[in-house]
């Protein structure tokens, strides 16, 4: 959500005034926007972070309301209306594609901490996604699109893609080879990557476990995970399946590029997903992707053709690995295919979609002069 909106506020700046209500704000955005309304809220625990933003954030907002054309959203973050607001998540679709409010596995206190803020999200979905309080609904893909008509109807729905950086993240053998040479990293071993946060969600465990499944059956491979988690519960669960010296933690990196162009395959067998820049980032690279059919990965794969699309379960990723370990041609193939892909979802793309939901939504004649947005 978050380079989403510094996205669009770098590709309309020019067109449109905005003012930001936001608890944060990047100091090099900062100049790109008429004013920034300061929002101050915990970043600990998730549900009052959620409940003291909704207040103080609706409170803000209901103040500056009259002195806007057009006030937008990113999720259901406020209980006054909205004209647009964009869907990166969808918490009620969480829930009925996964039955559960929390991710399993995790320890009791972070799902106990998870299940409250999903009920709150789920609540305000309900109040702030109906007719009379917003006016169109913009998911990030056709998936989440879906599940926007079925659990919200009465409210249009026009799709604004994600976008991903194809400069930055692009094939690089020379970037891949320095860091596989810093690194240790043999060439005849299969390098795969994960990246994210959110591990329980994302499927580390089923990563992780997969692995050692693959291993076993002979095909050599190191785990590279990178992002941010609970270090030391999956470092034990990597020794717990015998792969401890196959899985290397990275934490979090600005260079997360470099891992995509040393990388062989990535995986990332999620749960819930809207549409995931992580897949994004390494379809641009050119790597093949072993992914979940969730929200923006079918969409990019089409079925598969730039990856193999798989069950959130340990058996079907392993499988996946050790055909792709076993068939650098079939890996080759399907990298440039994701490649490809991935060239028609870039940010421009992204940011005048959204620009063209602005025009639908301002009465004509508003464009005249730059018109005053909430965001």
């Amino acid at each position: 959500m978050e380079r989403a909106f510094a996205e669009l506020i770098r590709a309309v700046h020019d067109d449109y005034d905005l003012d930001v209500v936001a608890s944060e704000l990047a100091e090099d955005l900062r100049p790109l926007v008429r004013e920034w309304l300061h929002v101050r809220v915990p970043t600990r625990p998730a549900p009052l972070r959620f409940i003291l933003f909704l207040v103080l954030a609706g409170l803000r907002l209901r103040l500056r309301h009259a002195s806007h054309d057009l006030v937008h959203t990113m999720g259901a973050l406020v209980l006054t209306r909205a004209d647009v607001s964009t869907v990166q998540y969808c918490h009620a679709g969480y829930r009925r594609a996964t039955g559960a409010l929390a991710p399993p596995g995790a320890p009791l206190p972070r799902r106990l901490n998870t299940t409250i803020a999903r009920l709150l999200a789920i609540a305000c979905e309900r109040w702030c996604y109906r007719p009379g309080r917003l006016r169109i609904l913009a998911p990030v893909s056709h998936g989440v699109a879906r599940e926007l008509e079925r659990d919200f109807p009465g409210i249009p729905v026009a799709v604004t893609p994600n976008g991903v950086d194809v400069a930055r993240f692009r094939p690089d053998e020379g970037a891949g080879r320095a860091l596989r040479l810093a690194e240790a990293i043999p060439d005849d071993e299969l390098g795969v990557l994960f990246v994210g946060g959110n591990w329980d969600r994302k499927g580390l465990a089923v990563a992780i476990e997969a692995v050692g499944m693959a291993v076993r059956r002979g095909a050599p491979m190191t785990l590279w995970v990178v992002g941010e988690g609970e270090r030391r519960r999956f470092e034990v669960l990597a020794r717990r399946h015998g792969v401890a010296e196959h899985v290397r933690f990275f934490g979090r990196r600005d260079d997360t590029e470099r891992f995509y162009q040393s990388a062989d395959v990535f995986v990332f067998p999620t749960l819930y997903e809207a549409f995931p820049l992580v897949a994004l980032e390494a379809a641009a690279a050119g790597l093949p992707i072993v992914a979940t059919r969730v929200n923006g990965v079918e969409e990019l794969l089409e079925g598969g053709l730039g990856g193999v699309l798989v069950e959130p379960h340990a058996d079907s990723v392993a499988a996946a690995l050790v055909r792709l370990a076993a068939s650098p041609a079939e890996r080759r193939r399907l990298g440039a295919e994701a490649h490809r892909r991935a060239a028609a979802f870039t940010w421009s793309r992204s940011a005048a979609c959204v620009a063209e939901v602005y025009r639908s939504l301002l009465a004509p004649g508003a464009l005249e002069a730059p018109a005053r947005l909430s965001a």
